[in-house]
């Protein structure tokens, strides 16, 4: 049994009665009798110091290994019915030790700056008002953001891995959430750049778990694939891969590509072991989570075409990806 860090601990408890103590001093200045709202929501608050820990103890060197979080947010307000699930005074948050270790690897090295990227584009917008641009209001207000997407999303984990995935490393927005929040305004579009193998690769073996095989069968299509679409020039290859939603045709266009391949004298971009080990349950059965490998490859499949062969053909792409985005909004709240 895993014990958790004396260190962590002492840095939650630390941070989290510092901030209380200024608030009860501020409480005082005003005369209130409430404490002033923390500066964020519960979840964003935790992940932020539980990412502030890892950052101080890497910085001092100390040798401890990440372990699970579990958090209890207590409400005082005497209002909660304890009765009343709804209602209750307790929230409990967990993150699993998968979770934490992939943090603690995805703030080092050669992940660090990928992963800033997409986390400084996930905090809450500013609101807007009418008659008035969105710079134009940040330049004259002070905005501090109360959330952060991705962080509230990481208490999802790993159930909610495929749409995580499609949202943070594919740049699929979710239009069916607030008009605050972030993720509403995602585009593959204005987002090539920011897709990553790197770190979605960390994140298959780390919170996901998969089998390490598994995920370099999955590279290594990835690669074969952008390597025909940029032999080839293959555009509506590259159109039915990334937007088509039916299992059946999408396994046909896998096949005919391949059959194409082997055709112009080349190898196949596949082999039957490799292709049963990504897309299949035994020999037979296509995975449910067909569509999950799809996204995996295409990511690999942009970076490598990023940006040449994408840049060349810069008005398709951005089609596809449209079409890609408006195909997924009817059924964004069904998708896991």
């Amino acid at each position: 049994m895993r014990c958790i860090p004396i260190a962590l601990i002492w840095h939650f408890a630390k941070t989290f009665l510092d901030e209380n103590l200024k608030g009860v001093v501020q409480a005082q200045q005003t005369n209130s009798t409430k404490m002033p709202e923390a500066p964020q929501s519960a979840r964003t608050l935790l992940i932020k110091t539980l990412l502030a820990a890892e950052t101080r103890r890497r910085n001092a060197q100390e040798d401890e290994r990440p372990s699970s979080v579990t958090a209890y947010h207590l409400s005082n307000s005497g209002q909660s019915n304890p009765l009343d699930r709804r209602n209750s005074p307790l929230d409990i948050y967990y993150l699993p030790l998968e979770l934490t270790t992939f943090l603690a690897t995805v703030q080092t090295g050669v992940y660090r700056q990928p992963w800033n990227t997409i986390v400084q584009r996930a905090w809450q917008r500013p609101p807007e008002k009418k008659g008035r641009k969105r710079d134009d209001q940040a330049s004259t207000t002070t905005f501090e953001p109360r959330y952060n997407s991705l962080y509230e999303d990481l208490f999802r984990l790993p159930d909610n891995a495929p749409r995580f995935i499609r949202t943070y490393f594919l740049r699929i927005p979710r239009r069916r959430t607030a008009e605050d929040d972030a993720t509403r305004y995602y585009s593959l579009r204005n987002e090539w750049d920011v897709v990553s193998w790197l770190l979605v690769e960390l994140f298959l073996g780390k919170v996901i778990r998969m089998d390490s095989e598994r995920i370099e069968n999955i590279r290594r299509l990835g690669d074969m694939l952008a390597e025909y679409v940029e032999e080839t020039d293959d555009k509506r290859f590259f159109r039915s891969f990334f937007v088509e939603q039916r299992a059946n045709n999408f396994r046909t266009i896998l096949l005919k590509a391949n059959l194409a391949r082997a055709k112009s004298g080349k190898p196949p971009l596949f082999g039957y072991d490799a292709y049963i080990n990504v897309f299949y349950d035994g020999e037979e059965v296509l995975r449910p989570d067909w569509r999950l490998i799809r996204d995996l490859l295409f990511i690999r499949m942009v970076e490598r075409l990023y940006p040449s062969w994408i840049g060349k053909n810069q008005a398709l792409v951005d089609e596809v990806a449209q079409e890609r985005e408006d195909a997924e909004a009817p059924n964004e709240a069904n998708n896991g």
